[in-house]
């Protein structure tokens, strides 16, 4: 009954229209009232609280700004240009070199937001420039954005590192080969459906002057993955320093080197960078709170011995997991659903043998995809707004897409020795 009650609290919260940070938060605050009175209510304000303060949670605003930074600062069409040499040339070229600029632009921001809205824009109107269809470019723009918080740096990853008390950085290394492949199966899907679809094939191969000259004039921007992830690994700097070296590397490459980014764009640029972190920080607060009465009132237990009673089979209990996911992804923003199931689904994972590393990046993966499912699909209103296209629309172009990250999550989920190869390389597990 007590997990009926949650639960249906904060539906029931949530269907009146209540943001679901607010909602989670009431709920959090509602069932301390209900079940230890004012005693137990004056924990509330000190669960918002703590769950903010991890260290690593440090990296959220750098790694935010940083993104930010590299939109302004002339970095994003850069990366796009670079793209565009090695697989702009065969049909449906630009849909090619959308997922890659988002494969190199996984490596600097770790926000499928900064992607879909900074390098998303230069995509979406240099496609439509080619003769792409808004619809078409507007779905490959939203599908490959997804890439950008598996691929290193990772906001979610870190949030998930903060929480289960794993390593970043070993956290950081189990999403590349995951991320890499989510961006082949996107253009094996492209591939598949370019001579169908009859899109567009780019001019020929540029002088070698000028692509010598694209090339150079990105290599800057495409050192910064090599810095941060060289510096992890290393010992110079933790997670949490690299966000902070990635905000200084993109604010003097954009002042000094590309000088695109003026003095003058920089208070509207933290505006933005404080304006998406305190939204960030709310949800992980409010989710913080939650997860803790749900800990509080022992639902954690209830659930996995409900979900061993069905099954102890590992592949069965990790599908039963990625549906509750996938499902809660098209309602509840991942953030706050990463924060919310994390006291259920980690613990039952140690229980069947899952490497916390290994379920940190099914989980993210998993809730990536959720950003492309309506109704709440994050990544949906972005790129709705930018490319003016109904989302219903929308919806209806991405699908192949989505089957193609589906099926990557499928194969992530049951090898579990292709993300953990890294990390192990490097004497992380």
């Amino acid at each position: 009954m007590t997990i009926i009650a949650v639960f249906s609290l904060l539906v029931g919260l949530m269907m009146v229209g209540m943001p679901i940070a607010v909602a989670m938060g009431l709920s959090a605050a509602i069932i301390m009232l209900f079940m230890g009175g004012f005693d137990l209510l004056v924990m509330f304000p000190q669960r918002l609280y703590s769950a903010t303060t991890s260290f690593p949670l440090l990296a959220i605003p750098f790694f935010i700004l940083a993104g930010n930074l590299m939109n302004t600062g002339g970095m994003t069409h850069r990366i796009f240009n670079f793209a565009h040499l090695f697989v702009g040339r065969v049909r449906g070229g630009l849909a090619h070199v959308n997922v890659v600029g988002s494969m190199l632009f996984s490596g600097m921001s770790g926000s499928a937001v900064a992607d879909a809205m900074g390098l998303g824009t230069v995509e979406i109107a240099a496609m439509k420039k080619a003769g792409y269809s808004a619809r078409y470019a507007a779905a490959i723009t939203c599908a490959s954005s997804t890439i950008g918080p598996i691929i290193p740096p990772s906001i979610p990853l870190v949030i998930y590192g903060s929480l289960a008390e794993v390593s970043v950085g070993a956290l950081f290394l189990g999403g590349i080969l995951p991320g890499i492949l989510m961006g082949v199966g996107m253009i094996v899907a492209i591939a598949l459906r370019a001579r169908r679809l009859d899109l567009p094939r780019s001019e020929g191969w540029p002088p070698l002057r000028d692509a010598v000259r694209i090339a150079v004039d990105a290599v800057p921007a495409l050192l910064t993955p090599g810095i941060i992830m060289g510096g992890i690994l290393t010992g110079v700097f933790t997670p949490t320093e690299a966000s902070v070296v990635a905000a200084i590397y993109a604010l003097l490459l954009g002042i000094f080197y590309y000088r695109e980014l003026r003095v003058e764009d920089l208070g509207e640029i933290l505006m933005v960078t404080g304006r998406q972190t305190a939204q960030v920080m709310f949800i992980i607060a409010a989710a913080g709170a939650f997860g803790w009465v749900l800990v509080q009132q022992q639902i954690p237990n209830l659930v996995i011995d409900a979900v061993l009673s069905l099954s102890q089979r590992p592949w069965m209990v990790l599908l039963l997991v990625n549906i509750v996911l996938f499902i809660l992804g098209m309602f509840i923003e991942g953030i706050a659903i990463m924060i919310m199931v994390f006291p259920i689904f980690v613990p039952l994972m140690a229980k069947i043998g899952v490497d916390p590393v290994h379920f940190g990046i099914v989980m993210t993966l998993n809730l990536m995809i959720g950003l492309l499912t309506p109704p709440v699909g994050l990544c949906l209103y972005v790129v709705a707004d930018i490319s003016k296209v109904p989302m219903s629309e929308l919806v209806v172009e991405m699908w192949p897409y989505l089957l193609a990250l589906v099926a990557v999550l499928g194969f992530v989920t049951y090898v579990p020795e292709f993300t953990m190869f890294l990390p192990r390389l490097f004497g992380f597990a």
